[in-house]
């Protein structure tokens, strides 16, 4: 007789709550430790790029400065350019009262041909004298006299003639001219003010050669030697790289509280960054090769990588 099957367990048709939990548990664990392996392969090899490839946002272009100071003292009697002005090599940046200096020049220009005239009538007596020595007509005292009042003239007349020399000199320097091409900055003075020698009246801007200060930290330096090439970007065109060339690092910083050291000795580079106090940084120069006129900017902010710390070898001669 035909008995009726006997019907499966529940617990081997379904698999038990506790056995889902397990394997969820079990996966998050697998996901947990893929995400904290991938994430230190990524810090590593993050890392490991930063350190052969140091970079740093703590940069700003740079380009030399120089203060226009007149050689002459006097009163500007024309301005021929304003602030942030393009100036060209030779061009004349303002000029100087030429007037007293042309008196001076007029007066010793007078004072050498008096000293002319006198020592032609020294001369005159000199050569009349000379003749009469031997035969005692006149004494030898006499013809001494004569000869050392030619000597002084002479001397007197090589005086006046340096002081000629000198005056010319100054009157040339009373237009100043522009001693390389670039852009005049910080000017505050116009036409009518009085200018003395040697103080600058307003600065002129080297456009020709730009450069970036980069602070690395001192860990950073020993992957990267003068000659190693970098990267540069300027925060106004971020999309915007441009090539450059380690020129030198620097060998000194002004140490935290030191006292005994000249004021413009050694750069100074704040270890504080944010209220935190890091690691010291010293000043990297990277020279730019192809720099944009339009883009560089005296203390534009600026990011600096090192792509490669070996410096090029220069081919023999």
């Amino acid at each position: 007789m035909h008995q009726p099957a006997t019907p499966l367990n529940k617990q081997d048709a379904v698999t038990s709550p506790d056995d889902h939990v397990k394997q969820h548990k079990f996966v998050r664990k697998i996901v947990s430790l893929i995400i904290v392996a991938s994430a230190v392969v990524i810090t590593l090899y993050v890392w490991g790029i930063i350190e052969r490839h140091p970079r740093t946002d703590d940069a700003t272009a740079r380009a030399n400065v120089v203060g226009i100071a007149p050689r002459v003292a006097g009163q500007i009697l024309k301005l021929n350019v304003q602030d942030n002005q393009q100036v060209k090599t030779g061009d004349v940046l303002f000029e100087i009262d030429p007037e007293d200096y042309r008196l001076v020049l007029e007066k010793a220009k007078a004072e050498l041909a008096a000293l002319d005239r006198q020592i032609e009538q020294a001369r005159s007596t000199l050569q009349r004298l000379e003749p009469l020595l031997p035969s005692h007509f006149t004494t030898a005292e006499s013809v001494d006299e004569a000869r050392t009042k030619v000597t002084t003239l002479e001397a007197q007349r090589e005086g006046v003639v340096a002081t000629i020399n000198l005056e010319e000199l100054h009157l040339s320097y009373c237009k100043v001219i522009a001693p390389f091409s670039g852009r005049v900055i910080n000017l505050n003075i116009s036409a009518g003010a009085h200018v003395t020698t040697g103080v600058p009246v307003f600065s002129l801007l080297d456009t020709s050669k730009w450069y970036v200060i980069a602070n690395f930290r001192e860990a950073e330096i020993r992957h990267m030697a003068p000659g190693s090439e970098a990267i540069v970007y300027l925060s106004s065109a971020p999309n915007q790289r441009f090539r450059g060339r380690v020129q030198g690092i620097g060998w000194a910083v002004k140490p935290e509280g030191e006292i005994d050291l000249p004021p413009s000795g050694v750069p100074y580079v704040k270890r504080e960054l944010n209220w935190v106090r890091v690691a010291q940084r010293f000043p990297v120069r990277i020279e730019v090769e192809d720099p944009d006129q339009d883009l560089f900017r005296m203390g534009a902010s600026a990011v600096a990588i090192i792509k490669n710390a070996t410096p090029s070898v220069p081919n023999p001669p």
